[in-house]
């Protein structure tokens, strides 16, 4: 049985890890499309925010976040 809260919620909600992996991945994709079909300050900051997270939960390494950051500050400029 789990004793962490989030494990006991995930269990009983019956929602897997990768599950949960895949819902991040793609809210981080729907905010860099969003970016991408209308650059503005707003949307590149859902987006940087969006990357950020998946990237602090272990879903894309530390120098991807990085340069899709950078990608998306150049198209901004």
């Amino acid at each position: 049985m789990a004793n962490i809260k989030s494990a006991k919620k995930r269990a009983v909600l019956n929602i897997s890890q990768n599950e949960r992996n895949s819902a991040q991945r793609a809210a981080m994709r729907t905010a860099v499309k969003k970016f991408e079909a209308e650059p503005s300050e707003e949307s590149f900051k859902a987006a940087a925010s969006a990357i950020d997270k998946a990237k602090s939960k272990g879903l894309i390494h530390a120098n991807k976040a990085a340069r899709s950051k950078s990608r998306l500050q150049a198209k901004l400029a």
